[in-house]
């Protein structure tokens, strides 16, 4: 029974344990552009490496993509540094556009950290986003036309200096689905006579000219097969679609504080994990129960089934699907810990008892 729920256990954790999944990214025939299916990643060869933008810090970026779904959370494209403070993403909540800082700021009603536009998708609809940062805060477009400004959200060259990584979170599973079509990063602010005019550019089937005026980094897939997109303005960075999928930087036993948030399904989670752990710490209990003491066969239980939790989160961390952290470890141990006293109770003895798991003899103890 104690072997069963092992497995049950490493089943429930690790299944299924592929770590090695296939990169869900196919050229699309007839046409300049990408398909990501989740699992996808696209991922630079190296760092951007954006120009200082004259007195004042000035950035855009141009997405031209066709949106799979609007159902959940994803990550459309990130810029990501091992030593900057801050991590410039750029997401896909439901049908609205999220762009951010920080990832782990829930709530910012200053608009400095994150801002989010609703209903800026449809599925299956093909839209060029255009995020302006200039002076005087950022401006987005939608097929060249000013929809929202935030005076506050300010793009800076430390966000865009790392490495580009398109079609999931750089740290977390959080795939996107859909069609990307274009990609450009601009050393300046553009106008809305530039955005215009790029995305006519974009959406001329002739194939125009662009306007490549301040730009640093600009990526229209016209290659149409093969495992690199070239940047068509410098040589550095090529973009490369690796034939596995993984999160390129997730981090391995992330610590507890690090993911603690202040929400209910954090509360959830932890309480699921908690409970989780319960049955297994009942019946690891009554397995060492039957061959030693009980507070001794409670120090076991709890020392086992951290060293479990342990092993699964190491096992997580190789598995993209899974996260790896110090609070499952914390909280399935808490579990055990509290199935192992369960065991202690006269209702709960007579129960394992009866499901023969102790003996009646042993309990006398």
């Amino acid at each position: 029974m104690c072997v069963v729920a092992v497995i049950a256990v490493l089943t429930a954790t690790l299944w299924p344990f592929n770590p090695f999944p296939r990169n869900g990214v196919t050229w699309l025939p007839g046409i300049s552009g990408l398909k990501f299916q989740e699992p996808a990643l696209v991922i630079s060869n190296g760092p951007l490496k954006p120009v200082e933008a004259g007195g004042s810090e000035s950035y855009s970026l141009e997405l031209l993509l066709r949106p799979a779904s609007t159902r959940s959370v994803h990550t459309i494209l990130a810029f990501y540094t091992s030593t900057g403070p801050r991590q410039f993403m750029v997401r896909q909540w439901r049908d609205g556009l999220l762009v951010t800082h920080n990832a782990a700021v829930e709530s910012d009603k200053s608009r400095t950290i994150k801002f989010d536009i609703d209903h800026a998708f449809h599925p299956g609809k093909l839209v060029l986003v255009t995020i302006s940062s200039g002076a005087h805060g950022t401006m987005v477009y939608m097929d060249g036309q000013p929809v929202q400004s935030f005076p506050g959200f300010r793009i800076s060259r430390s966000e865009l200096s790392g490495e580009i990584v398109l079609g999931t979170s750089p740290v977390n599973y959080l795939p996107w689905s859909g069609q990307l079509c274009g990609l450009a990063i601009y050393s300046k602010e553009l106008t809305p006579a530039d955005a215009m005019l790029h995305y006519e550019q974009w959406t001329d089937p002739s194939g125009r000219t662009p306007d490549l005026s301040g730009a640093i980094a600009r990526y229209s897939f016209v290659e149409a097969g093969g495992h690199q997109i070239h940047n068509e303005v410098g040589s550095e960075p090529d973009l490369d679609i690796p034939s596995t999928f993984s999160v390129p930087h997730k981090r391995l036993l992330q610590s507890a504080p690090s993911e603690f948030k202040a929400d209910w399904k954090y509360v959830y989670d932890v309480l699921t994990n908690i409970a989780g752990f319960v049955p297994l710490g009942l019946i690891v209990c009554a397995c060492f129960a039957s061959t030693t003491g009980h507070w001794k066969a409670m120090l076991m239980t709890t020392a086992t089934c951290g060293i479990l939790s342990f092993v699964i989160e190491v096992l997580q961390y190789y598995i993209p699907r899974r996260g790896s952290g110090t609070t499952d470890i914390i909280t399935n141990t808490l579990g055990a810990a509290l199935g192992a006293m369960l065991m202690q109770t006269g209702a709960v003895r007579h129960a394992l008892e009866e499901m023969k798991l102790i003996s009646r003899v042993q309990q006398s103890e």
